[in-house]
């Protein structure tokens, strides 16, 4: 049966081929004086899946971005509904020229490879069609990545399916991606990856997408729309709003990432609900909505959420936040994009006034929470400290031990005018007493604050 529904797949898209080799147009352009211009999928195809995505009626005011736009009829579509639109291909359509000319459209057309398709090149949309290209791709996930760098509020993804209905689509079914090494799917080379409409959604949150929701599979097609940023919630002020002590890059500890580098961030906050599940925690990124990958109790108030640095965010700094449920937000924590040409972030400048000198009120092992250091690989020492100073780094910041400098491998807001610094012990650091004091750049030095050191001889 199912060698049957494969035959008779690839001879249908055989057909098509011959018919487009015989200089047919790939979609059919209705005319403005009502003729048609034949193409391979009819007008009405091509409208009815234009409408089964929730694509505004009006869209004046809107970028829009048609990837894979072929003879382009949903670019000139868009563009009737008042968009400002790009079109692009891998490959020249003369067809859409001529049809452009037809319609006296004044969509601008791009030939493209999906590498080449950055925020740089192309700056922002306000929403991405992404219709009949997934499966071309020979890195779909990258190729989503790019979509996603370049959507502001959505984008509308249409693909090939291994599904023949939906009977295994939502939570518990399968997530598949089949791999076509030759010309397995349909005869023709191009054709890289089927997956179904589970690993379709899921590829599509990985890609960065706050949000997917599932619109329909039909005859091994499927449709999906991907939103940035999360659904509107009423917020309940009786809730305890979240606060966020660090978001660090899981590499180095420290805020600025550099894409493309795969990185993630670790983000730790505080929340007094030990109920609180993934699904309840909405993560944000200058407002753009980021999945968990995972979400970690560790005791005493404090939670960790890990998830992947967004991408097409512009060098610079930018601010997360996260609700709990139907909580406030929480506080703002910067991080920090950097390219090569992008110096590290911004530090702030000396006021000629200076503050009141940091108060170490704690001095942990970050092992087991005492003050005293054995020398094993995964200790810490955790200097807690309030200062009411604004605008900290860990660059504006100097640890001493024992008179000598330590470097700060890590400084989180645990609370208003809380902080923690993190740092190393220095290497053959005698047993016995020891003590740490730290500055910021405008003040002088807090007192001393000890700590000891007993090495295990074991």
């Amino acid at each position: 049966m199912a060698e049957n529904r494969e035959a008779t797949f690839t001879s249908k898209i055989q057909q098509q081929v011959e018919m487009l080799s015989r200089k047919a147009w790939y979609h059919s352009i209705d005319l403005p004086d009502g003729t048609v211009i034949p193409g391979l999928i009819p007008v009405d195809a091509l409208q009815g899946r234009l409408n089964a995505f929730p694509i505004p009626a009006d869209l004046s005011g809107k970028r829009v971005l048609d990837v894979g736009a072929a003879t382009g009829w949903n670019s000139f579509a868009l563009e009737r509904r008042g968009a400002e639109v790009v079109a692009v291909d891998c490959v020249e359509y003369e067809e859409f020229l001529e049809a452009r000319e037809l319609l006296n459209s004044r969509v601008e057309y791009l030939v493209l490879d999906m590498e080449e398709m950055t925020p740089e090149a192309l700056g922002y949309f306000d929403y991405v069609v992404f219709f009949g290209v997934l499966y071309h791709l020979r890195h779909p996930l990258l190729g989503l990545e790019r979509v996603c760098a370049l959507a502001r509020e959505a984008a509308f993804v249409e693909s090939f399916v291994t599904d023949a209905t939906n009977g295994d689509i939502g939570a518990g079914g399968p997530c598949l991606l089949e791999f076509y090494e030759t010309k397995e799917l349909g005869g023709q080379i191009d054709n890289w990856f089927g997956p179904n409409v589970n690993c379709l959604m899921a590829l599509c949150r990985s890609a960065g997408f706050a949000r997917v929701q599932f619109e329909y599979v039909s005859d091994r097609r499927a449709g999906v729309t991907c939103y940035r940023k999360w659904a509107s919630l009423p917020v309940d002020d009786t809730a305890p709003a979240p606060w966020i002590n660090s978001a660090v890059n899981n590499r180095t500890g420290d805020v600025s990432f550099r894409p493309p580098k795969d990185e993630y961030i670790n983000l730790y906050f505080q929340y007094p609900d030990r109920s609180l599940r993934m699904e309840d925690v909405r993560v944000e990124v200058d407002g753009y909505g980021l999945p968990l990958l995972d979400l970690a109790d560790l005791g005493r108030r404090g939670w960790q959420a890990n998830l992947r640095v967004p991408p097409g965010l512009a060098p610079g700094a930018h601010e997360v936040r996260l609700r709990a449920g139907a909580g406030p937000s929480s506080n703002a924590f910067p991080i920090y994009i950097h390219t090569r040409a992008t110096p590290a972030e911004p530090q702030p400048e000396p006021r000629g006034e200076e503050q009141p000198a940091p108060e170490i009120f704690a001095l942990e092992n970050t092992r087991d929470g005492t003050c005293h250091f054995h020398g094993y690989k995964n200790e810490q020492l955790c200097c807690c400290f309030r200062t009411a100073e604004p605008g900290l780094t860990k660059e504006t910041m100097l640890l001493e031990i024992d008179g000598i400098e330590q470097p700060i491998l890590l400084l989180t807001h645990t609370g208003p005018n809380e902080w923690q610094t993190n740092s190393r012990l220095p290497k053959a650091l005698p047993p016995g007493p020891h003590s740490a004091r730290l500055r910021t750049r405008l003040s002088p030095f807090s007192r001393e604050a000890g700590f000891h050191y007993e090495p295990d001889a074991s």
